[in-house]
């Protein structure tokens, strides 16, 4: 009788464990993006409307950000208009400057290039090419020929311990199901609702006060930082082109600096105002020759663009280490919008004009 009541109740049990299976399996494949020919490299990040108060820098703001179906910033034409897609980590994502105001909204407003902002918070030089892979080269109806790649300060902390080699080896199953599963995006919409947009989190960063903002020469051992760049920075680059050339693409890269109030280069040396910065500021300017010496290594589908070097950035640029307040914004995308004259033949759509000789910073709104 008890063996008759256990059957019984696992049966029943297992009967309902499989109906509760396939409901789910049927949520999934109606709801879920299991049939979408890419993968999104945060799904949190994909048909979303954020809007919050930016307390990073003056004057304090209402920030509204925007992604498409297709995961992209910024696009506000059929996505078979756009002509450059820009990638790279939260310096190009620009998550606490509000539409209309990042530097690829800047660069669209002076020359008429259409632009798809792909940029993801945290992103380095070896995320650049998953989500060229697996994201940005699979998107239908995406036809843009160039790819401009604003790199460097998320490889400066030379984090990074894979290789390219093993990289597809390593590469985490469990990112392409949260990518795809309806459930697991509803669980994650429903926790932001509740806490808010999960961005990486930045803070204000400003010298140390207690040393007078005092320029220390950074004094470090960069026997690891040019083996990391030979060995994991330059191989990544290079991969990145051969991804590329294989679509047929145009590569951009554009070297990234940092704050004049916290780093300062001169005469080949390296000064900080903040000791603990020291190793990444050293590394951050080798990772900026190594991008401009990869890509003279491939004249024909790379172009390279100094950007780091090519504007005399002031410390109200930035609101921390890296990131540009909306006024630093507007110099990087008139700085950019000069340099990719050389490209207007090929970028700009059929009816805008070419650009002029000289580009100014447009005031702010």
């Amino acid at each position: 009788m008890i063996h008759g009541r256990l059957g019984s109740f696992l049966l029943h049990l297992s009967v309902n464990i499989g109906l509760l299976l396939l409901g789910l399996t049927a949520l999934e494949l109606m709801f879920g993006n299991w049939f979408v020919s890419y993968v999104l490299p945060n799904p949190k990040l994909f048909d979303r409307k954020f809007t919050f108060q930016q307390t990073l820098y003056e004057p304090r703001s209402t920030v509204t950000y925007v992604r498409d179906k297709y995961g992209l910033r910024g696009l506000q034409q059929p996505i078979s208009s756009v002509k450059l897609v820009t990638i790279g980590g939260s310096t190009t994502a620009q998550s606490f400057i509000t539409e209309g105001e990042t530097w690829q909204d800047v660069i669209h407003s002076l020359t008429g290039i259409l632009i798809a902002n792909a940029g993801v918070d945290g992103m380095g030089s070896q995320s650049h090419a998953e989500i060229l892979e697996d994201w940005l080269h699979r998107i239908p109806g995406l036809h843009a020929k160039y790819f401009l790649h604003y790199l460097g300060v998320n490889d400066a902390p030379m984090a990074q311990t894979v290789s390219v080699t093993d990289r597809r080896k390593k590469y985490s199953w469990t990112r392409r199901i949260r990518a795809r599963s309806a459930i697991l995006q509803a669980i994650s919409r429903i926790r932001e609702w509740v806490e808010g947009p999960s961005f990486v989190s930045h803070s204000v960063v400003t010298p140390d006060t207690a040393r007078g903002n005092e320029l220390i020469k950074a004094e470090v051992d960069r026997a690891d930082i040019v083996d990391y760049v030979e060995k994991m920075y330059k191989p990544n680059l290079r991969n990145l082109l051969d991804l590329h050339q294989q679509y047929g693409k145009t590569a951009i890269f554009v070297t990234q600096p940092a704050n004049p109030a916290l780093v300062v280069r001169k005469d080949g040396d390296v000064f900080v105002t903040k000791p603990e910065i020291a190793r990444w500021a050293v590394a951050l300017g080798e990772i900026n020759a190594a991008t401009e010496t990869v890509c003279h290594e491939r004249p024909g589908n790379c172009r390279f663009i100094d950007l780091a070097n090519g504007i005399p950035f002031e410390p109200s640029d930035f609101y921390d280490l890296v990131h540009n307040t909306p006024r630093g914004a507007r110099k990087v995308g008139a700085f950019l919008a000069h340099k990719l004259d050389l490209d207007a033949a090929s970028l700009l759509p059929q009816e805008s004009a070419p650009l002029q000789d000289s580009v100014s910073v447009p005031p702010r709104p």
